[in-house]
């Protein structure tokens, strides 16, 4: 029997990947990534589009993500209702993700 989502599971890693790459779809960069020779790092450098691995932008920073380096982050968090529907998602890389998370953490404590 297949699993029900209400919008609050982040799903299984197909539907999780199929977010991210429809994330990169969408929020397109006007380049791609390519490689940084010889770091170990999941950090790239700006090729010309159509040369490279398709990319996007966090949203808050400006790095450069791929579908595997990109975090899903919810406009509007989970904790106050926010879904994984498509028109509550944006890109975010990894850094980002989380001092979004620690901010709302700390209003939370605020306002309690």
């Amino acid at each position: 029997m297949p699993r029900k989502n209400n919008g609050g599971d982040p799903g299984n890693a197909e539907d999780r990947r199929r977010r991210r790459e429809w994330l990169v779809q969408t929020y397109r960069a006007d380049v791609d990534a390519g490689p940084i020779e010889g770091l170990f790092s999941k950090r790239f450098r700006p090729v010309a589009r159509g040369t490279g691995v398709p990319a996007c932008r966090c949203y808050r920073c400006g790095r450069l993500l791929t579908v595997d380096t990109l975090s899903v982050d919810r406009i509007k968090p989970g904790i106050k209702g926010g879904t994984y529907r498509r028109d509550n998602i944006r890109p975010s890389c990894s850094p980002c993700a989380t001092d979004t998370g620690n901010e709302l953490k700390r209003q939370m404590r605020r306002a309690s």
